[in-house]
């Protein structure tokens, strides 16, 4: 048996794209969500 708590966001994660030579450079990120779930009890 479990009870979800909410939902929460994890840490920034960051993506960079870059292209040599072209003077071009991008940087984004995102964070991306997760279920907190507690479990009240295991049953065999």
């Amino acid at each position: 048996k479990a009870q979800v708590l909410g939902l929460v966001q994890g840490e920034k994660i960051f993506v960079q794209k870059f292209a040599r030579r072209k003077n071009y450079r991008r940087r984004t990120g995102h964070r991306s969500l997760a279920t907190k779930v507690r479990i009240a009890s295991i049953t065999a």
